[in-house]
């Protein structure tokens, strides 16, 4: 059932107001991240490489390349300011991002020169 409205009380009414947002600062961020998904993009296909070369060098041991790979994954965060990105600027989702295309991008790059096209 639907309640009478006394006469005399007013209606509470809310008005959304929206948050401020800084566009300068958004901007800033968005380049900072890109900055180091394209860092993490050429080490990435730089370790692709040192990584069929080390399988090219050592034959058996390209498990060790692997190992060398998921480890370059894990310590991207201590990899970053020797590049010149903060750690701050970095943060967490953007994180497993870059080491998810880090990882991936790299294994790929190693595949791809191990077939048969760019090296037999």
């Amino acid at each position: 059932m639907a309640k009478k409205r006394r006469k005399g009380k007013k209606v509470e009414t809310y008005e959304w107001v929206p948050p401020e947002f800084d566009e300068v600062e958004f901007l800033m961020k968005d380049l900072r991240s890109t900055k180091s998904l394209i860092v993490t993009a050429g080490i990435a296909i730089l370790f692709g490489i040192l990584v069929f070369g080390i399988g090219t060098i050592l034959g058996d041991l390209r498990a060790m390349g692997v190992i060398i790979l998921f480890a370059v994954a894990a310590s991207l965060k201590k990899i970053y300011p020797l590049l010149g990105i903060k750690e701050s600027d970095v943060d967490n989702k953007a994180l497993v991002g870059n080491i998810a295309i880090f990882i991936f991008l790299s294994l790929g790059v190693w595949i791809m020169l191990m077939n048969k096209p760019f090296f037999a």
